[in-house]
């Protein structure tokens, strides 16, 4: 991917006012939403893995780079929309298109072979009571075990399904476990294991709709 789209997001995240970690190893953890691996929004049909993982850090020049990218989804999936678990809870958990400042720190993802990122302090999300796949006029509430995590070794899912109920869920393993290594060479979880990471949410049609940059 190159620098242009690494400096279109870091310029959209500052017209948002969202904080950037700007240290030297410090990682920025941003999906994009509706986003391609170049950048490029498409459709964000529901139930697939259509979205961006990026972890962008600035170098010793103070220019952003990208450092990891992923096919994901920061969207719950058809049967999660549709569960029990969901309707009971008043609608199944979409983050919203926003920052959360320290809310997640290293562990695991419901077993000691899946290591990821999971939810440690409220978050607020969407709650698609309606069950249509948006986030218009759906109620703003609390949701608990929002983590980011991968599907299962050796698998590569077609549909979301299960595998998000509000997570943000990177496709492939590897890249998975690629994010999370990543993610423990930053020196303020070097410093401190129980480092609280922050996550950014954006709209993949409105990052690509800022002017090219000039290197």
């Amino acid at each position: 991917m190159s620098n242009q789209y690494a400096k279109k997001v870091v310029a959209y995240m500052e017209r948002m006012g969202y904080k950037l970690f700007r240290n030297p190893g410090e990682k920025n953890i941003i999906y994009v939403e509706g986003a391609d691996l170049d950048g490029k929004p498409n459709a964000d049909e529901a139930d697939r893995f259509n979205d961006l993982g990026l972890l962008l850090q600035f170098n010793s020049a103070g220019e952003p780079e990208i450092i990891h990218q992923a096919v994901c989804t920061t969207e719950p999936g058809v049967l999660a929309t549709f569960s029990a678990r969901a309707i009971k809870l008043g609608g199944v958990a979409r983050v919203q298109l926003t920052q959360y400042q320290e809310r997640w720190k290293i562990g695991y993802h419901k077993t000691p072979n899946h290591p990821a990122l999971v939810q440690c302090a409220p978050i607020l999300v969407c709650r698609d009571r309606n069950r249509d796949f948006k986030r218009t006029r759906d109620p703003i509430m609390p949701a608990t075990g929002i983590n980011h995590h991968g599907t299962r070794p050796g698998y590569v899912a077609k549909f979301v399904g299960m595998f998000s109920l509000g997570c943000s869920v990177r496709l492939h393993w590897a890249e998975h476990i690629e994010f999370i290594k990543l993610l423990k060479t930053d020196p303020r979880y070097l410093a401190n294991p129980e480092f609280r990471f922050s996550a950014t949410y954006l709209d993949g049609g409105k990052v690509a709709g800022l002017p090219t940059f000039s290197m």
